[in-house]
């Protein structure tokens, strides 16, 4: 059990180093990243805020939009819930702030 959550520490760090890179330099290879690794360990949070960003970054005005979800992203890391139900919050709290 202690090495599953020193593994899943080391994910979520390197998925924090990714968003940082995300930060500095915009791009969908960086998204896809993050979203490759969330997937393989099963963080769907993280996997979808990343789709929503990607799609996001490909609208009119993206780069406006893309703050919120970075933050958001940020938070979908640390999270512990890793359902489809913290997926659709933390998306709906994106969508309240466009609001």
């Amino acid at each position: 059990m202690r090495s599953e959550q020193d593994a899943m520490m080391l994910v979520r760090a390197d998925l924090c180093d990714r968003l940082e890179a995300l930060r500095r330099q915009s791009s969908a290879a960086n998204v896809a990243g993050i979203r490759s690794l969330a997937a393989a360990y099963g963080l769907t949070p993280v996997v979808r805020l990343a789709d929503a960003l990607e799609r996001a970054m490909h609208s009119p005005g993206g780069s406006c939009q893309s703050g919120l979800y970075l933050d958001r992203l940020r938070d979908a890391i640390g999270c512990e819930r890793v359902d489809e139900r913290t997926s659709e919050a933390m998306l709906a709290s994106i969508s309240v702030r466009f609001g």
